[in-house]
C-alpha cells in the first residue's frame, strides 16, 4: 500500500514540475525594444523597398510590427504598475500618442511603396516615443 501512495506521489511532483517548466517558457516575455534597435529596422525596411525588394520589405515590415506591439505592451505595463497618479498620466498620455501613431502606421501600410515616406516618417515618430 506504500508503495502505491509513494508512486503515485511520485507521478503528481513529476507531472506538477513538468506544467509549472511549460507555463514558465510560455510565459516569457518579449525583449524590449530599444530606441536604436527601431530606427536601425525601420531604416532597413525603407532601403529595401528603395531597392525595390518588397518581399524583403514586407518580412521586415512584419518584425518591426511586432516591435510596434512589444512597445505598446511595455507602455501598457508601465500604466499598471505606475507608482504615481502622474507617472500614469505621463504614461497615458506616451499610449496615447503611440497608438495615434500605429493606427496611422497601420493604415498605411497597406502599399509600402506608394505610402513610403509616410510611413517612414510615422515611423520615426512612434520610435521617438520609445
Amino acid at each position: 500500500m506504500k508503495r502505491i501512495l509513494i508512486a503515485c506521489f511520485l507521478l503528481t511532483a513529476t507531472s506538477s514540475v513538468t506544467f509549472v517548466q511549460q507555463a514558465t517558457a510560455h510565459a516569457a516575455p518579449a525583449p524590449a525594444v530599444t530606441s536604436a534597435a527601431f530606427t536601425a529596422k525601420i531604416n532597413l525596411m525603407d532601403a529595401q523597398i528603395a531597392a525595390g525588394n518588397m518581399t524583403a520589405a514586407q518580412a521586415t515590415w512584419n518584425e518591426v510590427h511586432q516591435m510596434e506591439l512589444t512597445v505598446l505592451a511595455t507602455t501598457k505595463s508601465n500604466i499598471a504598475s505606475a507608482s504615481t497618479p502622474a507617472l500614469k498620466d505621463s504614461y497615458m498620455a506616451v499610449m496615447n500618442n503611440q497608438y495615434a501613431l500605429y493606427t496611422d502606421i497601420w493604415a498605411l501600410k497597406t502599399d509600402l511603396a506608394t505610402n513610403r515616406t509616410a510611413i517612414h516618417t510615422k515611423l520615426v515618430s512612434f520610435g521617438a516615443t520609445i
